[in-house]
């Protein structure tokens, strides 16, 4: 032992000479036990072990009025575990076996030498230090190992372990939850073998085959499978092989984590989404691809059907990527004449043609940094598409009526209700500018595939509505709620709103009603099919005398002109461009339609605007 070690040791010793105590405690103290103290009795030497602890206890075996075997005894029953030696000057087999059988560790005879004395003590207390040794390793090892079985219960991965023979050994709770799904009746002691003998499940026998004969781990590989109950699960498994501390091998310990509840869901099952309002499983897909593509600088073209929200799905691709604290443009190809469209993009040197008296800067130079959204792309002209290509490979662009390029850092999304890839195949868009701008599609579903959508939409603009018309209208009924979910929504999410709007206005209680919804939806409920949404207006049932109702302005202006059906589409049309000061967006709202289908129809109709006067 060193000498710190002598230095912490404490010895007690015990007899009724004095000469041998302070004998003793020298022999002791120069060998570099500081710490030994005397008792000239039994009850000294029980005073003394109730108020310290001592490492050795060195006791002559005859004490005036006792014997140093009452005190082994004695401090025995008081749980004091060190160890005793006896010193007797009568040495004889029944004291030394009474001794002994008290838990003695040794005794030596009178006259006591100094080495012996010294060699016993030494002994002595190796042996104590190697038994609290062993104990404070077998205590340690307990709590190891119940903290093992701790982690080993609670852990959320399956853990199971197999011996040699496949034959199941443990199983946590997760683990054991896994197997009842995967084969019903599993349990500890099992083959298996034949607890995996699927096709599905064969790899975890292949793989633990392969651990038991390499002795190398498998690290983690997917597999899918199915449960019992015949549900789909993608599992995450590691095997190792495991020893029995001395270089043997014992076994397989196998790691399984369930995958299949690890499916990206961002925010959980929402039912709003920045500008969205629906929870269903359509919407949810719409939401988990807005958020991925949102953070990656790639060109997005968004498709669907007018009024399926394809503004609204630009502009969270902008707030889900890097670039939201900069500018977002938006251009509606449909709103700026041809001839005008490639300067409103690019911009223009003074000068550059009739009527160009100042520098223009272009969308594209105000969007730097940030991100350019395209409505309706498909109606640009094979010109305009041209450049715009040319933009989308080389990041740079030529102003118009300027010789030098502009370079600028900018992410480009395009929206149409238009089947670009048809209008390719006819030649009325470029197959290169296609490519280019569909390098990630997002596909908007329509109302009517959005289960359970409907109500919470309806909802909402009732809410929006009345709050900015100032009625107070707290819901809808049950009856015209259904023929609303009923009905297909040509229009969308568009029509919906405005035909909700139309019921707000119409509504003279706190309830909509059936009464409120325009003839189209009533009639489709007894199995008539919609018109088109270009065609639909809304006829104002009549109000009695007993009731009068006045819309607010706005409004009244919205309900005169849907009530002019029996106009032909090109005076309704000219009256709604009127009604708007020439504002082609507000009179498409006026008229119920989308933008560029009133566009469409202005071309198609051959409407001159010059009749217009404004």
């Amino acid at each position: 032992m060193s000498d710190m070690e002598l230095d912490t040791i404490s010895i007690l010793v015990v007899d009724d000479e004095e000469s041998l105590r302070l004998t003793f405690q020298l022999f002791l103290q120069r060998q570099g036990y500081h710490q030994v103290l005397t008792a000239s009795s039994f009850e000294e030497a029980l005073t003394a072990v109730s108020e310290h602890t001592f490492d050795l206890i060195i006791s002559d075996i005859v004490l005036e009025g006792t014997s140093g075997i009452d005190l082994l005894r004695k401090i025995r029953e008081m749980g004091v575990e060190c160890p005793v030696v006896m010193v007797t000057g009568y040495p004889n087999v029944e004291t030394a076996s009474e001794a002994v059988r008290l838990g003695a560790f040794d005794y030596i005879s009178k006259p006591v030498d100094k080495e012996t004395l010294l060699k016993t003590a030494r002994l002595a207390l190796r042996q104590y230090r190697l038994e609290r040794d062993k104990e404070r390793v077998e205590q340690e090892s307990k709590q190891f190992q119940a903290l093992l079985e701790t982690i080993f219960r609670s852990v959320s991965d399956a853990i199971i372990t197999l011996d040699p023979d496949f034959t199941v050994l443990t199983m946590n709770q997760a683990g054991s939850s896994l197997m009842q799904e995967l084969h019903p009746g599993s349990r500890e002691g099992a083959n298996f073998r034949e607890l995996c003998n699927r096709d599905d499940l064969r790899t975890f026998i292949d793989d633990a085959f392969h651990v038991l004969k390499t002795r190398y781990e498998i690290k983690e590989h997917r597999v899918e499978c199915m449960t019992a109950a015949k549900s789909h699960k993608i599992l995450s498994v590691c095997m190792s092989p495991f020893n029995d501390g001395h270089g043997g091998y014992c076994g397989v310990i196998i790691v399984i984590r369930d995958m299949t509840k690890m499916i990206p869901e961002k925010g959980g099952h929402r039912s709003r989404f920045h500008r969205f309002i629906g929870q269903s499983d359509t919407m949810q897909t719409v939401y988990t691809m807005i958020e991925n593509v949102g953070k990656v600088d790639t060109t997005v073209l968004i498709t669907g059907e007018s009024g399926t929200g394809k503004e609204l799905a630009a502009e969270a691709l902008h707030e889900e990527s890097h670039r939201k604290n900069r500018p977002m443009v938006t251009v509606d190809c449909t709103a700026i004449p041809e001839n005008l469209l490639e300067s409103e993009l690019f911009g223009h040197r003074k000068g550059a043609f009739t009527g160009a008296d100042r520098d223009r800067l272009g969308r594209i130079l105000q969007a730097d940094g940030g991100t350019l959204f395209l409505d309706e792309i498909g109606n640009i002209s094979a010109m305009v598409q041209l450049r715009l290509l040319r933009f989308l490979q080389e990041k740079t662009f030529y102003p118009v009526g300027r010789d030098t390029p502009i370079q600028v850092d900018v992410r480009v999304i395009t929206a149409t209700n238009l089947d670009l890839k048809k209008m390719v195949e006819n030649g009325d868009f470029r197959e290169d500018l296609y490519f280019r701008l569909r390098v990630i599609d997002i596909i908007l579903p329509p109302l009517r595939e959005r289960e359970g959508d409907v109500p919470l939409l309806v909802h909402h603009f009732i809410a929006k509505i009345t709050k900015k018309i100032g009625k107070e209208i707290s819901g809808i009924s049950d009856q015209a709620l259904l023929q609303i979910s009923q009905y297909p929504w040509p229009g969308n999410v568009r029509e919906l709103e405005h035909v909700l709007e139309r019921a707000c206005v119409l509504c003279h209680g706190s309830t909509i009603t059936s009464e409120q919804l325009p003839a189209e939806i009533i009639e489709f409920r007894h199995g008539m099919q919609p018109r088109p949404v270009e065609e639909q207006h809304v006829i104002i049932p009549p109000v009695g005398n007993s009731h009068v109702f006045t819309p607010p302005p706005q409004a009244q202006e919205n309900l005169a002109l849907q009530a002019q059906e029996n106009l032909a589409p090109q005076d309704r049309i000219l009256n709604a461009l009127r009604k708007s000061g020439g504002n082609k967006a507000k009179a498409a709202r006026l008229l119920g339609i989308d933008r560029s289908t009133l566009y469409r129809k202005i071309k198609e109709l051959q409407i001159d605007l010059t009749v217009l006067d404004l």
